[in-house]
């Protein structure tokens, strides 16, 4: 997939800009805070119909402007998207092709993203890497996210319901309303994200050996509150949820909290046995988010049969020389790529070629 065409309009600070892009590598380059990052966020906005920096969304638009506007003809083998997103002040509508859509505009994100804050799915707690899970490998399943929505909004009304019951303002049989669709949608989560973890992983493993030379073998493993043992089908876990809950009443309304279930979840990442959460350098955390991202291009085109856009937003020259040309070299000619940086000269020496630099100052594409 390809962005033909990009323009904004009262988007963060660009009052109005068109891009035509190249195929293949695309660098936008400038001091900091003068824009580059902006043009990144447009086209993840375009292809997902949300930002990627703020959950605010009128944040995006220019200061003293009553919207913004993001339009974004895009390409694939089989046809040609127009896109277009105009944000106001509490609300936003989302077009394909003229016509109004909710959720993601092509059914899918679209996009591969790597930012600096992508660390954290190393470093970080549980969240960030359930996080990672949910929202760039889950939307592989189509339905994953209506899916997580229901659940996640099933366990806020039923920890309220334990609270209510702690203090005494509920009966505590009321929480049967709830447990069933509870082990419905937590069912279905855990074994959707144990069948894609199976799926993805393979791609994982044999990047990351290709991208540290065979010195370092990289493992996965799904850590789940329930015991799940031998339970590999959506029905098992469902039962194993349900059995679990009636042990578990007591100490939840005790807590007002509930206890298991996919969102306590975690995964973890080992390097050589041991678990790069503490263990991982700078340089090997890096290196795995780089191989998780670049894993899911080439997820993308495995699955769906095109490839999706990277963005790389001031991270790709904090990596060695080595590693840098290997990655670029394993991304291929096939994947569009905006890279963000302040330096042109940062990508003059790399083996690259349809190499289109953009210099962004106060706003501007400047020649």
């Amino acid at each position: 997939m390809y962005v033909r065409r990009l323009e904004l309009i009262n988007f963060r600070n660009f009052s109005r800009q068109i891009i035509k892009p190249g195929n293949i590598f695309n660098m936008f380059v400038g001091n900091n805070a003068q824009g580059k990052t902006n043009l990144l966020e447009a086209i993840y906005f375009a292809c997902t119909g949300r930002s990627f920096r703020t959950v605010k969304e009128k944040e995006v638009i220019n200061r003293g402007c009553d919207y913004a506007c993001v339009k974004c003809q895009l390409e694939t083998e089989r046809r040609s998207i127009d896109l277009k997103t105009v944000i106001y002040p509490g609300k936003k509508s989302i077009n394909v092709n003229g016509v109004a859509t909710r959720g993601f505009p092509l059914g899918w994100p679209g996009v591969v993203l790597f930012t600096p804050d992508d660390l954290r799915i190393i470093k970080g707690s549980p969240h960030e890497r359930r996080r990672f899970f949910d929202h760039e490998v889950g939307p592989f399943y189509p339905g994953y996210d209506h899916y997580l929505s229901r659940y996640n909004k099933i366990i806020s009304q039923r920890n309220i319901l334990l609270k209510e019951i702690r203090a005494r303002k509920a009966n505590s049989e009321l929480l049967n309303a709830w447990n069933d669709q509870f082990c419905v949608y937590g069912a279905k989560i855990l074994f959707l994200r144990i069948n894609l973890l199976k799926k993805f992983y393979p791609h994982v493993k044999e990047l990351h050996r290709q991208l540290t030379g065979g010195k370092e073998e990289i493992n996965l493993n799904y850590l789940s509150s329930l015991k799940i043992e031998g339970a590999i089908t959506e029905e098992a876990i469902y039962h194993r949820l349900s059995q679990a809950l009636p042990r578990l009443r007591n100490e939840e309304i005790d807590r007002a909290q509930t206890l298991i279930g996919p969102h306590r979840d975690d995964f973890a990442i080992m390097i050589n046995g041991a678990d790069a959460r503490i263990y991982g350098s700078r340089g090997q955390v890096r290196t795995i988010v780089l191989t998780f991202k670049i894993s899911l291009v080439r997820f993308w085109y495995q699955e769906l049969g095109d490839y999706p856009v990277m963005l790389m937003d001031d991270v790709l020259f904090e990596l060695d020389e080595e590693r840098r040309r290997m990655i670029l070299k394993s991304m291929g000619s096939k994947v569009q790529t905006f890279i963000t940086a302040t330096n042109e000269q940062d990508l003059a020496q790399e083996p690259v070629s349809n190499k289109n630099i953009y210099r962004v100052a106060e706003g501007k594409i400047i020649d």
